[in-house]
């Protein structure tokens, strides 16, 4: 098969919602380091502490947060193995060589991989968007059975609803 790849950095909603999300959470901490430096100033302590706490936790909270909306999230898969990249706290992205999985677990909101060492890896993707987590799963399913690995779906088990008594 050919080689795949997904990327997560493109979906709608990370767009205008995600900047306003961060001007939003900025002007509610300066306007609230303005009031703390306020009272604290009346009260005739020393705050000089408490800004720089403040104005270090600002930084470090805008770095995050910049950091997080440029960073690429992907999903490849080709013909060796399964690389991807949710976040930015990992600098190098998880990989999952085929040779080494006996079999994959479709599931709802993840896709686990059971190797051959008796480990599970587990691959989250339920914060994903619906069409993505359809695609993602419908790719390693594809793959598992070019490469002959077994492959199991989760089933959904309707419980008997509640009948009103009367």
């Amino acid at each position: 098969m050919e080689p795949i790849s997904i990327s997560l950095s493109q979906m709608k909603d990370k767009g205008s919602r995600y900047k306003r999300l961060i001007i939003i959470l900025a002007i509610s901490f300066i306007l609230t380091s303005i009031a703390a430096y306020f009272i604290f100033y009346k009260e005739n302590r020393p705050s000089i502490w408490i800004l720089i706490g403040w104005g270090i936790y600002f930084l470090a909270y805008i770095y995050f947060g910049f950091v997080g909306y440029s960073k690429e999230m992907f999903v490849n898969v080709d013909e060796f193995a399964l690389e991807y990249q949710f976040g930015f706290f990992r600098k190098v992205p998880e990989k999952i060589i085929w040779e080494t999985v006996t079999k994959v677990k479709l599931g709802f909101t993840y896709v686990a991989f059971y190797k051959k060492t008796g480990r599970r890896k587990v691959m989250e993707i339920g914060w994903l968007p619906y069409s993505k987590l359809k695609e993602i799963k419908n790719h390693v399913h594809s793959f598992c059975k070019e490469k002959g690995i077994e492959v199991e779906e989760a089933e959904y088990r309707k419980e008997p609803e509640f009948e009103a008594s009367e």
